[in-house]
């Protein structure tokens, strides 16, 4: 039960990275288009397109990581004797990571 409450904890933590990812990218968007310009530090100009890209990426790619890592864990608890269970968790992790990429492809046509 320990590998399913872990995972489903990066499921949170990466819904949250996709979600805001894609509402800072649009609030940015939003901010260009009527001439105002965010900088980030060092002066530099932050744009809506890498923000967003950079926390949707980061949030899909962790929770597709956080999969591998949970089918490994179960895979050592099925050689210590264990039996294998079925994940729920597994399933929304995944369906998670369809629309993560979906959320990517949705921008770059926006941008």
């Amino acid at each position: 039960m320990a590998a399913e409450r872990t995972l489903m904890a990066w499921v949170r933590t990466a819904l949250s990275m996709i979600g805001f990812g894609f509402t800072l990218g649009k609030l940015l968007q939003t901010l260009a288009e009527h001439n105002r310009i965010i900088r980030g530090p060092a002066g530099k100009i932050w744009t809506a397109e890498g923000v967003c890209i950079a926390l949707i990426s980061l949030g899909t790619l962790s929770l597709l990581a956080a999969i591998f890592d949970h089918r490994r864990r179960v895979k050592l608890l099925c050689v210590a004797g264990f039996s294998q269970w079925f994940s729920l968790s597994v399933i929304v992790a995944a369906a998670l990571v369809v629309l993560g990429v979906m959320a990517l492809l949705a921008l770059e046509a926006s941008f």
